[in-house]
């Protein structure tokens, strides 16, 4: 008798790519550069390798091209959403209202990198690169490579691997992380319970990213048919 493998509780990811990066992105850029010196005088900060800003960006930012952007960033979250979840809706239609619990930018030169962490308090978290050096001088760099300046990802198994015997038969567990390489005008989306790393980054241009927290909820409730609240 035959035996059919399932997997369970794969890991869903978005990667889309915003059409007007090269001449929006720039404009963000002189944003946030003014924006950082606000909050900095504000902070009594001095300018360093690593900037994070308030979480308030949907707000604050008054481009005319904003609010572009922001359709880009909610129509991706609900593509990337109905993909993940095309098995649980099937024959089943939701009106999704999707709610940006917290935006923000961050910048990043001479090594600076943000350590292993989740999200709580929402579904989906997303990056969005601004600005980076061209690839072929950001992964020439001598120590990190390749890595320089990624978003690293985390798959479940990771924490297991540890004191995990390895062999041929659970090779399916590799690579227990990922780097997704970074191009500017991408958004990489990502359950927010997984597990993430700003590589560290050095290069001319400092690295500039937006990064959020998401909900989405259906207006007509979040019960799916078939499930049971018990």
């Amino acid at each position: 008798m035959g035996a059919e493998c399932q997997w369970l509780w794969p890991t869903p990811i978005g990667l889309h790519q915003y059409a007007d990066a090269e001449s929006v992105n720039p404009l963000l850029v002189d944003a946030f550069a003014q924006g950082r010196a606000e909050q900095e005088r504000a902070r009594g900060q001095s300018r360093g390798p690593f900037f994070a800003s308030d979480d308030d960006l949907l707000d604050r930012v008054k481009l005319p091209e904003w609010q572009d952007f922001v359709r880009f960033v909610v129509d991706g979250l609900v593509a990337t959403a109905r993909g993940a979840n095309k098995a649980e809706w099937a024959g089943q239609e939701f009106d999704l209202q999707v709610g940006i619990e917290g935006m923000w930018f961050q910048c990043s030169s001479e090594g600076a990198f943000h350590d292993v962490h989740t999200h709580g308090n929402c579904s989906w978290s997303g990056v969005y690169i601004v600005q980076i050096d061209p690839r072929e001088q950001r992964i020439g760099h001598r120590v990190y490579g390749e890595a320089n300046g990624a978003t690293r990802l985390y798959g479940p198994p990771f924490n297991a691997l540890g004191g995990a015997y390895i062999d041929i038969a659970n090779a399916y567990l590799m690579p227990p992380s990922q780097d997704i390489e970074p191009n500017p005008g991408q958004l990489l989306l990502f359950p927010s319970w997984l597990p993430h790393q700003a590589m560290p980054y050095e290069g001319e241009l400092e690295r500039v990213i937006i990064s959020f927290n998401a909900t989405i909820h259906a207006r007509q409730g979040d019960q799916l048919r078939g499930y049971s609240a018990t």
